[in-house]
């Protein structure tokens, strides 16, 4: 089974792949020398999108947010009826734990004070494609903020990468989903930014058609809606929806 997942999902895909190999193997599905063979892709959800419109292969798609299941469901690229709301997350701010803030560097509620905050750059996922670049800018642009940090932001590919740069320098501060956050011993948390109305971060599954093993990559969606997948996705930081 090939899966193409949001890069913000790693960690949680590595766990819920191994709790699948384990339920098949005690449901005897699979032979105990024969174990189901997954692979997985990480990068912005707009990306891997764009591949699986491009070319065969994806059995999965995991999106962070519903625009690039869209594309693909008007495209014809997703079996009818798989399509599914799996969970939601929060964006914050981080800088990296050595960093040294003024004293009007936001903490808790007051992330109004970041555009006076003396940082070089703001990491975040490229707001004109990647699912958690645009939920930050419109974050931003709520606050009325976007406006006087827009010339710093430093876009990235993927929301990992966003941190990556944000541990890599302690004079770029990021904008990453809590879930990120806390996979880094490196960075710290500023500020959590309040959701936007009307714009829910969301993630969906569906079931991509032409792939070469369905069956797996729906079973891998009832794991996730399973008493056990949702408990997974809370220990990660995730908020289950029905």
């Amino acid at each position: 089974m090939m899966i193409f997942a949001a890069a913000s999902l790693q960690d949680l895909v590595a766990d819920l792949v191994d709790e699948l190999r384990a339920e098949e193997l005690q449901a005897d599905e699979l032979q105990a020398d024969e174990p189901l063979e997954v692979t997985v892709s990480f990068a912005g959800s707009n990306t891997l999108a764009q591949q699986i419109m491009a070319s065969p292969g994806a059995d999965l798609f995991l999106s962070a947010d519903a625009r690039w299941m869209d594309h693909l469901d008007d495209a014809g690229r997703l079996v009818t009826g798989s399509r599914r709301r799996i969970m939601s997350n929060r964006l914050v701010l981080v800088a990296r734990e050595d960093a040294q803030l003024s004293t009007d560097a936001p903490q808790g509620d007051g992330l109004r004070a970041l555009a006076d905050t003396p940082f070089r750059h703001l990491a975040m996922g490229d707001p004109e494609a990647v699912p958690a670049g645009r939920y930050a800018r419109s974050a931003l642009t709520q606050l009325g903020l976007w406006d006087r940090v827009a010339d710093r932001v430093l876009p990235s590919p993927n929301v990992r990468a966003a941190l990556a740069w944000v541990e890599s320098d302690p004079d770029i501060l990021g904008i990453v989903y809590q879930t990120d956050a806390v996979t880094s011993d490196r960075v710290k948390v500023l500020a959590h930014l309040d959701p936007v109305p009307g714009l829910d971060i969301t993630y969906h599954g569906a079931v991509v058609r032409d792939g070469s093993n369905p069956a797996a990559a729906e079973r891998f969606l009832d794991l996730m809606a399973s008493p056990k997948g949702r408990a997974l996705l809370t220990e990660h930081g995730f908020i289950p929806v029905d």
